[in-house]
């Protein structure tokens, strides 16, 4: 006699992605050593907040990255994207993090790694990190390294 096991959702679902990453790097931090609180209610514009050994607090905004430039870099969205509209008419627009987070938490599912990135200094749409210590033109000055921010 076998027992019941629930059907899993299938993955990938709106909504499931992010979901999973928030988990994932909610768990990375907790391994890492820090205290995480999650926020209660609706609409917040950080998933997370963290409490290091001084006991101070940190707000996370939660990313999944994806790869680009076969598998070197990985990037993720530094700003959402709002849309508002009226009569009709729908317009969108990038609202950035800046002032309202203080790090990104990035999860790259393919590597299964979290990445602890400071707001500032971050661009307004989109962050590349490469994964790798070569690029094909040889050029070093203003790459930023995946490593140097993996939690």
């Amino acid at each position: 006699m076998g027992f019941f096991r629930p059907k899993p959702k299938e993955k990938g679902i709106k909504g499931a992605v992010g979901t999973e990453s928030e988990a994932v790097i909610a768990a990375a931090l907790i391994q890492a050593g820090y205290t995480v609180l999650t926020p209660n209610g609706y609409m917040h514009r950080y998933d997370l907040v963290i409490e290091d050994a001084d006991g101070e607090f940190w707000k996370i905004q939660c990313k999944t990255a994806w790869s680009e430039d076969g598998g070197n870099t990985i990037i993720f969205k530094t700003a959402s994207i709002a849309m508002a509209g009226q009569k009709g008419r729908k317009t969108t627009t990038r609202k950035t993090y800046k002032n309202e987070v203080d790090y990104f938490a990035v999860y790259y599912p393919a590597t299964s790694k979290v990445y602890l990135i400071p707001i500032e200094g971050t661009p307004n749409s989109s962050m590349r990190l490469r994964l790798t210590k070569t690029t094909k033109n040889g050029q070093s000055k203003g790459v930023k390294y995946a490593s140097d921010y993996e939690l």
